[in-house]
């Protein structure tokens, strides 16, 4: 990735990722799954606006996983018979 000198070349890259040309395409959603770190600050170098973006989103997962492990100890809980917990 220390090709990736400007912010055409960061841009080009992502476009590839997207689409190889070869192989299946990608989601923005998927790229924003598995891009390395070095490459996610690349990004944010040039589009400052997306980091206060992946902060919210990284917030908002870790609250729904919390929520979903919540939910997750209610329905064992129910299902083993236990009365609501207040």
């Amino acid at each position: 990735m220390n090709q990736l000198a400007t912010e055409e070349d960061v841009r080009g890259f992502l476009r590839l990722c997207l689409d190889p040309s070869y192989g299946p395409k990608r989601a923005p959603l998927q790229l924003t799954r598995v891009m390395p770190e070095q490459l996610r600050n690349q990004v944010e170098e040039y589009a400052p606006h997306l980091v206060e973006l992946r902060q919210a989103a990284e917030l908002l997962e870790e609250q729904g996983r919390k929520a979903r492990e919540t939910y997750a100890d209610g329905l064992a809980a129910f299902i083993r018979g236990a009365k609501d917990e207040d």
